[in-house]
């Protein structure tokens, strides 16, 4: 399949655990655009909750904290009482972290 079939079949996945599985398959098949395909994927997945929790844990992987907290606070918008509200808080906690001894050894 292409890139843009693998992610109309993500977005078109009937169950939550069922998306996650595609993603991860089609991040696994084109490692080299795993950006690309989850910021494909959050202007798509607005309105999945779980899905665009998985794309902010993709996303953090990679290193892209800013993005990963945008998929999270898209997350907490259409459902508040989930799980992206923690991950926003404790994904704050980790980049406010601070020690002072790793900046004068």
């Amino acid at each position: 399949m292409t890139e843009q079939q693998n992610i109309n079949a993500i977005i078109a996945a009937k169950t939550p655990q069922e998306a996650t599985s595609l993603l991860d398959d089609t991040l696994t098949a084109h490692p080299d655009d795993a950006a690309g395909i989850l910021r494909s994927l959050t202007g798509l997945a607005t309105q999945q909750p779980s899905l665009m929790i998985e794309i902010g844990k993709r996303f953090w992987k990679l290193g892209l904290r800013g993005e990963a907290m945008s998929a999270y606070e898209t997350a907490a918008k259409v459902d508040p009482d989930g799980p992206a509200g923690l991950l926003i808080e404790h994904s704050n906690s980790i980049m406010d972290f601070f020690n002072p001894d790793l900046l004068n050894p």
